[in-house]
């Protein structure tokens, strides 16, 4: 998709492109969502203000090395493994802002590391797409007796791990071969990063064992209660952004379906719990307030990590193209005026008790 060590990938050019599918994504807020007022206020008030890497059984130094030999573009790097299956770099700046994302989530689920109700003796824990490995860290932490495997493309996670983790290279779209089955898998923020989310879920319920949960933290649309924001920087931004991962075939707007697949693939007891975002620090609501100020934060850093290989690589923008987009969208994270969030959903399901195919380890 791109070389490593080379910067000056040539794109072709493109203008704005309207909504993918010919139909715009609907930006009414569900009826179970709150409404979030505006603080007539206007200006921020709060601104101003050890287990190792495993690189898996029988892989050599070698391969191991050429795996940190991350591929680039326009001064970011990428992950090497299976290169071009997530399109969103891997380097400091990226982790800085999954560590600040992971802040953002506890917030918003009042310090909470998943809703599911799991058991406080879970033996095994899966989190798939670990990132930096801070969920998986910290959920360790919580559940001293449960062994936790953490596994993404990149081998960027910290060495300073409790004993129960360990991190492992692994294609979640590959055939699942863990020795073990699960209590408990989590996957959080994996929009975009799968071909088909069913097959996933399905190899998730084959790994899991009965009586095991499993939990989806993802990102939806972009919504206002009160407004049209179709129109702004950062609603045309996103348009772009579901318009260049549907020409890859790993689309971005598939957390709003995601209780529906859990109980085609066999989950029961599934809850589906929607969040919000706000844009920037635009809500009264001092909680509010305070999560959209993070989720400003959280985007500014995500404007170039989600667009700039996307919109040129697969919408043959040029760079000019993508920096005037990401220009207007930087402007809408920054005007108080606009009363919009995303939505973010929760979604958890349990393997039922008994599965035929689905005997414990």
């Amino acid at each position: 998709m791109f070389e490593a060590g080379n910067q000056d990938i040539m794109p072709g050019e493109s203008a704005i492109a309207p909504h993918p599918g010919g139909a715009p994504a609907t930006h009414e807020a569900e009826d179970a969502a709150d409404v979030l007022d505006a603080d007539a206020d206007g200006p921020d008030v709060l601104d101003d203000g050890d287990s190792g890497f495993d690189t898996g059984e029988n892989w050599t130094d070698s391969l191991a090395s050429s795996i940190r030999n991350y591929r680039k573009a326009y001064g970011r790097t990428y992950h090497s493994f299976k290169e071009g299956k997530y399109n969103v770099p891997n380097d400091e700046k990226e982790q800085s802002r999954l560590d600040l994302q992971n802040h953002l989530f506890m917030l918003t689920l009042d310090g909470k590391l998943q809703l599911a109700p799991i058991s406080k003796n879970i033996h095994n824990c899966l989190d798939v797409g670990t990132g930096t490995g801070i969920w998986a860290t910290d959920f360790a932490d919580a559940y001293p007796n449960a062994k936790v495997t953490g596994t993404d493309l990149s081998p960027i996670q910290t060495t300073w791990v409790p004993p129960n983790v360990e991190f492992l290279i692994d294609d979640a779209e590959e055939p699942w071969a863990f020795p073990e089955k699960f209590d408990f898998v989590h996957a959080r923020q994996m929009v975009g990063s799968f071909a088909s989310w069913p097959k996933f879920i399905e190899a998730a319920f084959e790994g899991i064992n009965p009586g095991g949960w499993i939990e989806l933290q993802d990102i939806g649309i972009l919504a206002s209660d009160d407004q049209d924001i179709t129109q702004t920087g950062i609603d045309q931004w996103y348009r772009t952004v579901v318009k260049a991962f549907d020409v890859i075939g790993r689309g971005v707007q598939t957390a709003e379906h995601h209780a529906e697949m859990l109980k085609d693939a066999g989950f029961e007891e599934v809850h589906h719990e929607v969040f919000k975002w706000p844009l920037n620090t635009w809500p009264k609501d001092k909680k509010m307030k305070e999560i959209g100020l993070w989720s400003r934060e959280n985007m500014l850093d995500c404007l170039e990590a989600w667009s700039i290989v996307p919109f040129t690589q697969f919408l043959g923008w040029s760079l000019e193209e993508v920096q005037v987009s990401q220009a207007k969208a930087r402007a809408s994270l920054r005007d108080t005026s606009i009363h919009a969030y995303w939505k973010i959903h929760v979604v958890y399901g349990r393997k039922p008790h008994g599965t035929a195919d689905s005997a414990q380890a």
